[in-house]
């Protein structure tokens, strides 16, 4: 979500002397860049991304619904979920290293008008048969691969189009628009659900060509364009070039060799078992107390509008604290809030307590976010952002699966428990951890790493 920075222009002198150059040592100050708003590359990835986010939501909502309404298992849509999730693991390296190669244009082109067919297998599947947990979680499978190669071409791409001082607002944005997305499409997931229980993955296949055209429509050109490292042999040809497996390598060297990358992807991964296995328990919890499928939507669109408000204040939020506070306080916010869905009893109590864990997760997500954007340089980015978000990933297949255990063996609200107590460690390490004081630095003063290295420390 980068605007477009506008070209600096002389300041003509107040005195009268029209164009005249301004005295001599005087700098002019650069103008201020657009409002993402008036970015127009940006709309058009933001506007088709924004649609296929509802479509996906809608899905994603309508999965546990399809399973435990259908078969009553919750280890069932554990299944499901993880399947997507293992999919995109496994070419989510991959991805990042293809995006610094081939057209990021073309992948985030291509890559949504593949999903939209398999979310059309999907539906029709639906239509003609039973529920067959072993074509959903195939095609959840299948959908992963692909949103793992896409994945990998959306940062380097957004850093093509939003100016760097502009990331911190990206970040909130987008963490907003999902917020939105979610909050739209939970209650509409229950509607669509109780009129026909194929219709919300119907819907899905469709919004997924909307991200197609919205790609299609970016003018700005979104590279790569391919320099050496020097790390590289010097290379004539595209045949020279090092390996896919050299670049997945130097991706994790920029990651692990730098305390603050390190450190953060590890509290990263760890969150994403948590946060993406308790959508899924919050499901299993309001069934558990006698809730339909449209009271679920509906309970679950409020938790979202936690999130919806956290975007809003989270430009407020860190202009007022430090980064290192906001993390800090995140942490706990995350602890307390679980525990709390797990013991209140009445569904709006649940609800207000997940709010507060959605409401939480905006301003901390965006600090993990814009530090990282500011610290890799650009020839870097598709290969550090693609290892980064696997390594935030790599666990939340393992998440879905234990929650559905869990939540089947002792019930939701002990699952919930579990799961507020990983997060405990994290929250005390966000005040002793020595890698986080680089969250010291105002973002703005972060200087970038050595592209020839792929390194540095935070000391």
């Amino acid at each position: 979500m980068r605007a477009a920075v506008r070209r600096w222009r002389p300041i003509r002198s107040r005195s009268g002397n029209g164009g005249a150059p301004a005295p001599s040592g005087a700098v002019d100050p650069p103008e201020q860049p657009r409002s993402l708003w008036r970015n127009r590359d940006y709309m058009c990835w933001w506007s088709g991304n924004a649609v296929s986010l509802l479509g996906s939501n809608v899905s994603t909502m309508a999965f546990p619904l399809l399973a435990i309404f259908s078969t009553g298992s919750v280890l069932d849509a554990g299944i499901i979920g993880a399947a997507g999730r293992i999919g995109g693991l496994l070419t989510l390296l991959w991805g990042g290293a293809l995006a610094d190669r081939r057209s990021r244009k073309l992948i985030l082109v291509v890559a949504p008008a593949l999903q939209a067919l398999l979310m059309g297998v999907v539906t029709v599947s639906l239509l003609s048969g039973p529920v067959r947990v072993d074509l959903l979680a195939g095609a959840a499978l299948f959908s992963g691969l692909i949103n793992g190669v896409r994945s990998g071409a959306v940062l380097p791409a957004l850093r093509r189009i939003v100016p760097r001082e502009q990331f911190a607002a990206r970040a909130a944005q987008e963490q907003g628009l999902a917020m939105a997305a979610q909050l739209a499409g939970s209650p509409l997931a229950g509607l669509l659900f109780a009129v026909a229980r194929w219709l919300p993955f119907g819907v899905d296949a469709v919004s997924y060509f909307f991200a197609s055209v919205g790609a299609m429509l970016i003018r700005r050109p979104l590279g790569p364009d391919r320099k050496r490292s020097a790390t590289e042999e010097p290379a004539d040809d595209e045949s020279k070039l090092p390996s896919v497996v050299h670049d997945i390598r130097e991706g994790f060297r920029v990651v692990l060799r730098h305390d603050f990358l390190r450190y953060t992807t590890g509290w990263v991964a760890v969150t994403n078992l948590v946060g993406n296995s308790f959508m899924l328990l919050l499901v299993a919890l309001l069934h558990a107390r006698g809730a339909s499928p449209g009271i679920i939507g509906v309970t679950n669109a409020g938790v979202l509008a936690g999130g919806i408000l956290g975007a809003l204040l989270a430009g407020a939020v860190l202009r007022r604290m430090r980064a290192l506070h906001v993390f800090q306080l995140g942490g706990w916010i995350y602890v307390v809030s679980l525990a709390l869905a797990a013991l209140l009893p009445a569904l709006w109590q649940i609800g207000l307590a997940a709010a507060a864990f959605t409401f939480a997760s905006v301003p901390t997500v965006t600090v993990w976010e814009s530090y990282t954007a500011r610290l890799v340089p650009d020839e870097l980015i598709g290969r550090a952002g693609a290892v980064s978000a696997f390594c935030a990933q790599s666990l939340t297949w393992l998440g879905m699966i234990l929650a559905g255990w869990l939540a089947n063996t002792w019930g939701a609200s002990v699952a919930v428990l579990c799961f507020a107590a990983v997060l405990v460690p994290f929250a005390i390490g966000g005040h002793v951890a020595r890698s986080l004081r680089l969250l010291r630095t105002p973002l703005d003063a972060v200087e970038e790493m050595p592209a020839g290295h792929g390194v540095g420390s935070v000391r």
